[in-house]
């Protein structure tokens, strides 16, 4: 009977999707938070994320006194040289690779459809602006540089506090993020992780519904968003 219902409705559901500003694709997620204990998702140049993302605590494994305050088990942070307890590269809890290597890390690309973003951001104190060697996270639309965000002036620490960028006047546009480390000075790194947009209501929003925004700024739903329809 379920079968002969879903028949008959169907016409009907596809004439509301053809209406309705949505598109049928299956949306994906963001490897936002590097949980996927890789780079999936991002490129890289240079050497600073050969060794990136980090696992676990590893400040706190150096004796630094100054734990990363990272979400889950993976995050960037450019000073370290630890990717876990089943590592096969002989690397040991609290290992490091300095502030020498340099490079880029790259995302995807993505639709800005929030009021702010949010992430968490530490390390060095070298800003994009007037700093030779900048060690920041920045926003790009179209490789301009539109926000920018680096760790704390005051205090500089390898622990990560919650930042946030006023994103609302970019809706609709094509984005990505870029986390620049170009110094091989002292706390030449920066430390990053989890990164959402959020709404006005400052909820995050999921990463696989803005992954589902087009060219076209249409919202696309999966088949299974497709059952509210009927």
């Amino acid at each position: 009977m379920k079968k002969i219902i879903f028949s008959l409705m169907m016409p009907s559901v596809l004439i509301i999707l053809f209406i309705l500003p949505v598109n049928l694709v299956f949306a994906r997620a963001f490897n936002n938070d590097f949980e996927t204990g890789d780079l999936t998702d991002w490129e890289k140049t240079g050497t600073a994320f050969d060794f990136q993302p980090t696992w676990g605590d590893n400040p706190t494994a150096r004796n630094r006194n100054q734990p990363s305050n990272h979400q889950g088990d993976w995050w960037l942070g450019l000073f370290e040289k630890y990717q876990g307890p089943d590592n096969k590269l002989g690397q040991n809890a609290g290992d490091v690779q300095g502030d020498g290597p340099q490079g880029t890390l790259t995302s995807i690309e993505f639709k800005i459809i929030g009021e702010t973003m949010n992430f968490l951001i530490g390390g060095g104190f070298h800003p994009w602006e007037n700093d030779p060697g900048p060690c920041c996270v920045n926003l790009e639309i179209d490789d301009e540089v539109v926000r920018t965000s680096t760790g704390q002036q005051a205090g500089t620490t390898e622990t990560m506090i919650r930042a946030e960028w006023d994103i609302s006047d970019l809706k609709g546009k094509t984005a990505q993020l870029v986390v620049v480390d170009q110094n091989g000075g002292g706390w030449g790194h920066p430390n990053f992780d989890d990164v959402h947009q959020a709404d006005a209501g400052g909820k995050n929003i999921p990463w696989d519904r803005v992954l589902a925004v087009d060219a076209r700024g249409k919202l696309a739903v999966s088949w299974a968003q497709m059952k509210k329809y009927y």
